[in-house]
């Protein structure tokens, strides 16, 4: 053991610039993956790297400072040689500068920071050259230095452009947007990026503005308006193409590399790099390096040069030359053949779904902890915890470990065009219906379902997560009440209605449970409130054994329940016959409630959801601002509005009037 301890300590500083390096090559490769996915494993996997760069950087310099008296200098003296590849790897990477939106207001942090470690290393390098074999590494130092600066300089930047709370970011104006408008629209893709483009420093202002007007900037092509384009698909990829532009803005480089001076310097910080590589391989050849300095040092100060330039030519390939910013330039600037190479790179990552096209699910089925035969292995897992609590005596275990369930029963669905259609469809139709052009259009309504909306009437408003359980409890009882044979008779749309319901309604009650975030969203002021809104509609059924019944037979018995407890048949959708009617008005209610939240929603909200795989909640609240809805808007829409209230007031829309 004490070998092995001497042998770390005689090679601890290389492991850890090794360390800083595989770090920064990783956070390259994986950075903006996070972008795409749910997968919690992945995104702590980028935190710990992302926390670990900087540390080990930081801790690799210290560890230099402390050591210079002693054999380190004397026994590998190319070592102080790294400092400047410390501060570059501190600059970090093009593809994640931010992991959470806290860091880009922590700007100013990182500007002390970048003075001090600066100086640090400047320190370390001053003390190091007093022996004569460091002497003669001054001038590729001093370039490594440079770059180094740049670099952690840039991040700084890419910080503060990201904290601010304004559309006031770089950009450039074109010289021929007439010319550029007739070249796209000969292709639809390019077409779509275009728009996404122009239109960026409008979804910039909604995001960062709030309660004001929205407006449009740019000239933008009339059938890729979101306000008339029909196609759901189209509409889903548009979306996905702005708030991809609205990730980098926020988590990558992206802004700076769109200025002038951005470029400029990532140029000289290149440039100083190859210059610094070229003059310490010459060096190394005239003065028989390897026995100054030793063959290990050597090889490892190559490793650090080459891969920190190769993964400087796959930033200019995968981030630079990819970025539809860069297309939209060169094509401006009539670079044509520069341009189709920045195309043919840029289609590859548009015509990719950028966001994770998932949902969250969690049903009171879970709650209830019921046996489901398709349970994920999460669920397995907690009902075994279940099981565990409820055989050493635990009383009242769905509420002790419900903390756990809301974790661990979450489930991931895939959102399709037919939900978006529907989402589409619906916005235009609370338009149309606050329309003061049209003096006979109405607003919607609900043949089979408006007993029971009066039945919770004011609820709506008052106590939204009781409303939001209640409606969740009935659309599990409805869909589990119908049989597959009669599912096989309805119509495609009615299916389709089935499918969209189950996910919406799961989606919400996923919003108010293990959400982060969307508690304030809903209303909801604590978790007991939940837990008390379920027993309270789950009623008897809720409250007895479970283990030994079918998931149908408890929904059902459920459903006896609550016709039992309101005392009023009338008032539920219960009837086979008109069962398909049901289930369409059913899905159209789930729509317009995510519609009324997704109005309501913080932009903070969002802006944090991007880095974590997305979510549908925010394409809606996109779609609604470029539809001028929403808080961010002067047109609110409200969950409830009486019958007979006069739809006159264009800055208050409804989502209903029971």
């Amino acid at each position: 053991m004490d070998s092995l301890s001497e042998l770390y300590n005689l090679w601890q500083i290389q492991l850890i610039v090794l360390l800083s390096f595989v770090l920064q090559v990783f956070l390259f490769f994986t950075g903006s993956l996070r972008q795409g996915s749910t997968n919690g494993l992945l995104r702590g996997t980028i935190w710990l790297a992302y926390l670990g760069a900087d540390m080990v950087a930081i801790y690799a310099l210290g560890y230099l400072s402390r050591h210079q008296d002693n054999g380190t200098m004397e026994t590998h003296p190319l070592v102080f040689f790294w400092t400047p590849f410390l501060l570059i790897h501190l600059g970090g990477r093009d593809t994640i500068t931010a992991f959470s939106m806290e860091d880009n207001k922590l700007w100013l942090r990182h500007l002390l920071n970048l003075v001090l470690e600066v100086s640090l290393a400047l320190y370390v390098f001053w003390k190091s050259t007093s022996l004569r074999n460091n002497v003669q590494l001054l001038v590729p130092a001093l370039l490594l230095f440079i770059a180094g600066i740049i670099k952690y300089g840039e991040r700084t930047m890419a910080l503060m452009y990201a904290s601010q709370n304004d559309n006031r970011k770089p950009g450039f104006k074109l010289n021929d947007q007439e010319r550029i408008l007739q070249r796209v629209k000969s292709d639809k893709d390019h077409e779509l990026v275009y728009y996404a483009l122009v239109s960026d420093q409008s979804v910039q202002y909604e995001y960062f503005q709030r309660r004001t007007a929205s407006y449009k900037i740019g000239e933008k092509p009339s059938n890729l308006d979101p306000a008339g384009l029909n196609d759901s698909g189209l509409v889903a990829k548009l979306l996905d193409v702005q708030l991809s532009l609205l990730y980098n803005d926020i988590y990558t480089k992206a802004t700076l590399l769109r200025t002038r001076s951005g470029i400029l310097v990532r140029l000289i910080s290149q440039l100083s790099t190859v210059v610094a590589l070229v003059i310490f391989g010459v060096m190394g050849k005239k003065q028989a390096a390897s026995r100054l300095y030793g063959k290990a040092d050597i090889v490892i100060t190559y490793i650090l040069f080459i891969g920190g330039i190769l993964l400087e030519i796959c930033a200019v390939f995968t981030v630079l030359m990819a970025s539809p910013w860069t297309w939209l330039w060169l094509e401006d600037r009539r670079y044509g053949r520069l341009a189709r190479i920045s195309w043919s790179l840029t289609r590859l990552s548009v015509t990719r779904p950028k966001w994770s096209g998932k949902i969250g699910q969690y049903s009171c089925v879970n709650y209830m902890g019921i046996k489901d035969e398709s349970a994920t292995l999460s669920q397995k897992v907690m009902s075994l915890m279940r099981k565990a609590a409820t055989a050493i005596g635990v009383k009242d275990v769905r509420k002790k470990l419900f903390w756990v369930s809301k974790r661990l029963d979450c489930r991931y669905e895939t959102v399709d065009n037919k939900l978006m259609e529907c989402v589409l469809r619906e916005i235009r139709t609370i338009i149309s219906e606050y329309d003061e052009d049209d003096d006979d259009q109405q607003p919607r309504q609900w043949p089979h379902m408006m007993p029971f909306l009066q039945k919770l009437g004011s609820t709506f408003v008052t106590a939204f997560l009781s409303a939001v359980c209640q409606l969740h409890i009935v659309t599990e009882v409805i869909l589990a009440s119908t049989s597959a044979d009669d599912m096989k008779s309805y119509s495609a749309d009615a299916i389709a209605a089935a499918q969209m319901c189950k996910k919406l309604s799961n989606y919400m009650m996923y919003l108010i449970t293990a959400h982060p975030d969307a508690a304030s969203l809903l209303q909801v002021t604590s978790i007991i409130s939940l837990e008390l809104a379920l027993d309270m509609h789950l009623t008897a059924t809720a409250t007895t054994s479970t283990r030994k019944k079918s998931k149908d037979e408890i929904l059902r018995a459920t459903g006896d329940d609550l016709k039992a407890n309101y005392g009023n048949y009338d008032c539920f959708p219960w009837s086979m016959a008109q069962r398909e009617e049901v289930i369409k008005e059913l899905a159209g209610i789930w729509v317009r409630l995510l519609i009324y939240a997704a109005g309501k929603s913080r932009t903070e909200l969002h802006a944090a959801q991007l880095a974590r795989g997305g979510e549908l909640l925010t394409l809606v609240w996109l779609l609604m601002a470029q539809h001028d809805l929403g808080d961010v808007t002067f047109n609110r829409v409200e969950l409830n509005g009486r019958p007979d209230d006069p739809v006159t007031n264009l800055h208050v829309l409804y989502a209903f009037h029971v």
